[in-house]
């Protein structure tokens, strides 16, 4: 694995699991999987464009 693709896993799992629960510590509802994945995704594809 090249480092881009790493940085892009770690990216991923660390703001997926973000978004899906530090939802309840700031006063609004758990977001669902779905969603947080869509997200992380998101995030994760676009700090890969920009690192690459």
């Amino acid at each position: 694995m090249t480092s881009e693709s790493i940085y892009f896993a770690m990216t991923f799992v660390v703001v997926a699991l973000a978004v899906r629960y530090v939802g309840p510590f700031i006063g609004r509802p758990r977001t669902p999987w779905r969603g947080a994945l869509a997200f992380a995704f998101l995030v994760a594809f676009v700090g890969w464009v920009i690192g690459a």
